[in-house]
């Protein structure tokens, strides 16, 4: 993999990249990470699912900035739809996370106000006893039916609302200790972090695919009410697709 920008590099390691970037904690919430994949023409999907637009280098990039948070947080419907599982990192992946001082895996979070969540799911089904249990936070009146056939296998916190916002969940997480939340979709929970002004990185990789159809953006249909500047940090390249880091202004 190779560095375009800030200068380049012939050989890059993500791994030895992405954990060491500066990520400032703002004073009264966790830094905000979002990482999404989408073709050159902005589609984040192929027949609903994101793993047609990876490649080699994605899967590298995806390990290196998993490896930069405290918790993974996705909305319930991208947990469903990419089968979502426990993140348990590979041994040179918690060698880094133990090094840049964090947990040896980082934590998932899913939110939901349905809570339509199948026990089938591999982030149930496929536990092991080490494993932190997915945390599920839900709305103050869930179906509890829904609630009762995940009891074992997952933990729920009850956010006072219907359904949870983005503010409140990343304050639930900053309550326990998060200082990097990674968030990785689905693009209508994106937008309405973005419509918060919550997130602070965006890592960004662009497919070398034209992809056409209806596919929503990374932040999908829904215009923002103010515009966020970001600052380009840093570009990689390999098989030509871009994995590109933005900041916040």
């Amino acid at each position: 993999m190779r560095q375009l920008l800030p200068n380049l590099l012939v050989d890059v390691d993500p791994l030895a990249v992405y954990p060491y970037d500066a990520r400032p904690t703002p004073p009264d919430r966790p830094w905000v990470m979002l990482n999404m994949v989408a073709s050159v023409d902005g589609a984040i999907a192929i027949d609903g699912l994101s793993g047609g637009l990876g490649g080699p280098g994605d899967t590298q990039t995806f390990r290196a900035i998993r490896a930069s948070c405290d918790w993974i947080l996705v909305a319930a419907g991208t947990a469903r739809a990419e089968r979502y599982r426990v993140p348990r990192p590979a041994p040179d992946v918690t060698e880094v996370r133990v090094a840049t001082g964090r947990s040896r895996a980082a934590r998932l979070a899913v939110v939901t106000a349905s809570v339509e969540l199948d026990p089938s799911l591999p982030m149930f089904a496929v536990q092991e006893p080490d494993d932190e249990l997915p945390l599920i936070i839900t709305g103050a009146t869930p179906p509890q039916d829904r609630v009762a056939r995940l009891a074992g296998m997952a933990e729920f916190v009850h956010l006072d609302a219907e359904r949870p916002s983005p503010r409140m969940v990343i304050k639930e997480l900053h309550s326990r200790g998060a200082s990097v939340v990674l968030a990785e979709g689905g693009p209508t929970w994106n937008g309405q972090l973005a419509e918060a002004g919550l997130i602070d990185e965006l890592c960004l990789t662009i497919s070398p695919h034209l992809v056409g159809g209806t596919s929503p953006g990374i932040i999908g249909h829904s215009p923002v009410s103010h515009v966020s500047g970001l600052t380009l940090e840093r570009v990689l390249e390999h098989g030509s697709a871009l994995f590109v880091r933005y900041v916040r202004v």
